[in-house]
């Protein structure tokens, strides 16, 4: 198995009327990785059969297992949108801004799914945790 160490920093000066600075650190034991992947999102809606990008397909990995995903377009307003391809309407998890990240645990028995604002926006993800 191996050790897969999550850092989160939040700090700010600014932000509230005491010094911000919030450091939580996370050993992660995996062993297995869709490995690191970029793609092209060519779909602009949820829902549809094609031009989307699977993040996660359900039951690839035992609970827990993590989801690192990155929209790396620059310009802010280029959403990646990632839903839940599972449940019954699709329900949206997490609206990443151009440069944005999401470092998550995942609900195992769900598919995830990535569409974008504008077509040939390239999502980066990786789903690590304990192979089914």
């Amino acid at each position: 198995m191996a050790t897969v160490t999550s850092k989160l920093t939040l700090s700010s000066t600014d932000l509230l009327s005491q010094t911000l600075n919030l450091s939580v650190t996370n050993s992660i034991t995996a062993s297995g990785t869709t490995g690191l992947a970029r793609n092209a999102i060519t779909s602009i809606a949820k829902g549809t059969s094609s031009g989307q990008v699977t993040l996660n397909t359900a039951a690839d990995f035992t609970a827990p297992a993590y989801l690192y995903v990155k929209n790396t377009d620059i310009t802010s307003s280029d959403h990646v949108i990632v839903y839940d391809a599972t449940t019954s309407g699709n329900p949206i998890l997490l609206k990443l801004q151009g440069g944005e990240f999401a470092f998550m645990p995942l609900n195992n028995s769900i598919d995830l799914k990535a569409y974008a604002v504008t077509s040939g926006t390239v999502v980066e993800f990786m789903v690590f945790g304990t192979e089914a």
